[in-house]
């Protein structure tokens, strides 16, 4: 996050050029409003940019829930780590049963018809 914001508010770049080039690219997806950081959408609102501490903190509101929703891994995109730690997810999950060997079909119906 510091090099875009260092771009869009000051015009810094990085010495690298490469580098530079990266940040110029993915500036334009961003934009600055009251002094915080938001990545740009098409048709959907400005999603604010949170640091690493913040965002797991958010995640792990959402997945324990004030509202006891206690989301997974399908709705949580980031949270493989958390749901992995957590001890009611790891109890309750959804346990896949396959068969002990792999199922054959049968090649001709003729032998149970009646």
């Amino acid at each position: 996050m510091t090099p875009i914001i260092s771009f869009l508010q000051h015009g810094r770049l990085p010495q690298d050029i490469e580098e530079a080039r990266k940040v110029k690219r993915r500036a334009t997806r961003f934009t600055i409003l009251n002094d915080t950081l938001y990545k740009r959408g098409i048709s959907m609102p400005y999603l604010k940019c949170v640091d690493e501490e913040d965002a797991k903190y958010i995640l792990k509101e959402i997945h324990e829930g004030g509202c006891g929703d206690h989301a997974g891994l399908r709705s949580l995109v980031d949270a493989r780590e958390l749901v992995k730690k957590c001890d009611k997810c790891q109890r309750f999950e959804n346990v896949q049963r396959l068969p002990i060997e792999k199922l054959t079909t049968i090649s001709s119906p003729w032998p149970f018809a009646q």
